[in-house]
């Protein structure tokens, strides 16, 4: 592989005052929530040539520790150290609290919303991962409880056709879920060396890569009655803190405790392009849908996105 190309900044987003803890953009890519240690909600206008915040959300007396966008792009999730989460309707220019979801123990590390649109799924502290379906009949809460991990949820994907999910922790395992309105369970655990942090399904739901502070990330073959492992790349230096596959089919992006983001081929598992951010001390990270742009939370307050693929023929 050549040597790394140095990841183009877009944008430097300043308004916390303390550690950014969670990022994450729209599916279209227009907007960028972020949550911080100080306990402020931000929701940042990232497409316009003159990107900056759009909105501020707030919970008295709690703090967000994650987030996550509706397919559309129209409904923002954050979950709270509180074991709640606040659905906010981001279609103008504000966060209007519309739902509460409830049932956590403790803080929500992890949301995620499904393909659809019509299922939330979140974990954490308290290790069961939840499924609601927040519709406008909802009571708030969660339809399906689903114990199983030792240690705190980090992470949830949900597959592509919305039917399984997935969840990383730092218990050594990452865990798929069969989920159904009448019943949902655990349908295998993955297990994963020092615990995985990041799980991401392909665009065909028949691939899961998981990944963590071990210098493996781990490609399963969701095919198999029992899940195997279809391919072990090597990891990042100091481990993985992020992985995601983009619609191509082809490629995965994987973003390393340090400075820098591999763009994968994944039929060959070989990496492709190397990206080196500059140095700092990140709290955070998420990527695009299509991989081609990264936010980086800091432990200051600051927000950075990056371009971290190549500019479009």
């Amino acid at each position: 592989m050549e040597t790394p190309t140095a990841a183009k900044l877009i944008t430097k987003l300043k308004g916390h005052t303390d550690a950014v803890v969670a990022l994450a953009f729209t599916p279209d890519r227009c907007l960028l929530a972020t949550a911080g240690r100080d306990g402020v909600g931000r929701i940042w206008d990232v497409a316009s040539s003159n990107p900056g915040e759009r909105a501020k959300f707030t919970k008295t007396g709690d703090s967000f520790r994650s987030v996550a966008f509706s397919p559309n792009s129209r409904v923002l999730v954050a979950g709270t150290s509180a074991g709640l989460i606040s659905m906010y309707d981001v279609t103008d220019k504000t966060a209007t609290e519309v739902r509460v979801l409830r049932g956590g123990k403790g803080s929500i590390d992890a949301v995620a919303y499904s393909p659809d649109g019509k299922q939330v799924a979140g974990g954490g502290e308290d290790q069961t991962l939840r499924i609601w379906e927040p519709g406008v009949a909802s009571s708030g809460d969660a339809r399906s409880l689903l114990p199983g991990h030792t240690r705190p949820i980090r992470t949830i994907a949900f597959a592509p056709d919305g039917m399984t999910a997935a969840t990383a922790s730092l218990d050594t395992t990452a865990r798929v879920w069969t989920l159904s309105r009448i019943r949902s369970s655990q349908k295998s655990s993955l297990p994963h060396g020092l615990g995985a942090i990041s799980a991401a399904y392909s665009t065909d739901g028949k691939t899961l890569a998981t990944a963590g502070p071990d210098k493996v990330i781990r490609l399963w073959d969701l095919t198999a009655i029992k899940p195997t492992v279809r391919t072990e790349l090597p990891s990042h230096p100091g481990g993985t803190r992020l992985v995601m596959m983009p619609p191509d089919g082809e490629s995965m992006v994987s973003v390393g405790e340090g400075n820098q983001v591999i763009n994968w081929n994944i039929r060959t598992g070989k990496p492709r392009l190397e990206w080196e951010l500059p140095a700092g001390s990140v709290s955070s990270v998420a990527l695009t849908l299509d991989g081609r742009y990264l936010a980086r939370g800091m432990t200051d307050g600051t927000v950075e996105v990056y371009r971290v693929a190549e500019k479009r023929a």
